[in-house]
């Protein structure tokens, strides 16, 4: 794996029409936060840059459950340990908060600068087209 592109993000501004961009910015934003990423394809259907923005805010919310399962289930193997494993399930925890917090504050600024960039690491996946 190169690391160098490990934060290397997609920009995908160019493919949409200034317009759409503003007339989706708000449901876009509102699709970082969790279970509200379907509000640009119920409230802008035909909106190509809330569709890119849903995606990214399904991906951060699949992302998120999926630590947070990781999260539970470390803390179930090594939270039982005096000290140590109420110390590094905390530090865990903690890193997983801090990340889903950054990805949605990095979705929600490109949003409002009138951008699609996908989120670090995570926003290469397309599951709604």
């Amino acid at each position: 794996m190169d690391l160098n592109n490990l934060f290397d993000v997609e920009d995908r501004t160019m493919e949409f029409d200034t317009q759409d961009t503003q007339d989706a910015k708000i449901w876009s934003i509102l699709a970082y936060f969790g279970i509200l990423f379907f509000l640009p394809l119920v409230c802008a259907p035909q909106s190509r840059f809330g569709r890119f923005h849903a995606n990214q805010g399904l991906i951060l919310l699949l992302t998120s459950l999926i630590l947070g399962i990781v999260n539970v289930v470390l803390q179930i193997m090594i939270g039982w340990i005096p000290f140590v494993g109420k110390l590094i399930c905390g530090l865990v925890s903690l890193i997983i908060s801090v990340a889903a917090l950054a990805w949605m504050i990095y979705g929600i600024v490109q949003v409002a600068q009138g951008k699609a960039k996908t989120l670090p690491l995570i926003g290469k996946f397309t599951l709604i087209r």
